[in-house]
């Protein structure tokens, strides 16, 4: 584990293209040729980027089982994404999935701070837009004092915009926006809605939005 880590951070110091073939024939990651690797730090088990993807320089990955981008999927720069490892014993027992996943053209955005202690998910098409939003899949039980998990997803075509704050297991609902600033604090169910405030409410029914319907060709338009 200690010289992966090692081979991980030197990973930094290459130029792109020897990057991607160190990572891919070095760390034996799934590195579609089409993918480009920036400047970040990549402490995970796995990393698997599918064609079309990329992730910028500066970000931090650190502690995950797994990094998954779908086809198209884009990560910006800036970005802090960080697990408790699973066998870590502040955790209750039970399975949990240290897992970042994006779909088929999803994107991040800039300086976002994610918590992956849990399975965090952003479908397809989905965006984390604007730049500040934390995502956290762990919290406290004060009960009986242990940090307690719950997977978090953003559903297929819906976008969470700048300074939001995600807890442990909520969700974002497809064809949805969550207004700059809000706070999910539950499964928020209502498709094709804005949602806003703290706790984030429905606020009024979305029409057909040309954002919902973005496709491959429309994504590459904007890269």
């Amino acid at each position: 584990m200690q010289l992966r880590r090692v081979l991980a951070l030197l990973m930094i110091l290459l130029p792109a293209r020897p990057r991607r073939l160190f990572a891919t024939h070095v760390l034996k990651w799934d590195i579609d040729p089409t993918a480009y690797v920036g400047r970040s730090v990549f402490l995970v088990r796995h990393l698997s980027m599918g064609p079309e993807t990329s992730i910028g320089a500066m970000n931090v990955f650190r502690g995950l089982d797994e990094l998954r981008l779908g086809t198209g999927a884009k990560i910006a720069q800036r970005n802090w994404v960080s697990a408790h490892p699973l066998a870590h014993t502040m955790h209750s027992p039970g399975e949990r999935d240290a897992s970042l996943i994006f779909g088929d053209w999803a994107i991040m955005t800039n300086g976002h701070v994610i918590d992956c202690s849990d399975r965090v998910e952003i479908k397809a098409h989905a965006a984390i837009a604007g730049y500040r939003t934390q995502i956290l899949t762990h919290s406290l039980d004060m009960v009986r004092d242990r940090q307690v998990t719950g997977p978090v997803e953003v559903g297929e075509h819906s976008a969470v915009m700048s300074g939001c704050l995600l807890l442990s297991g909520t969700s974002v609902p497809a064809y949805s926006i969550v207004s700059a600033g809000s706070v999910v604090t539950t499964k928020l169910t209502a498709e094709h809605t804005f949602y806003r405030g703290n706790p984030a409410q429905p606020v009024r029914t979305l029409p057909d939005l040309r954002f919902f319907r973005r496709t491959p060709e429309d994504e590459r338009l904007q890269t």
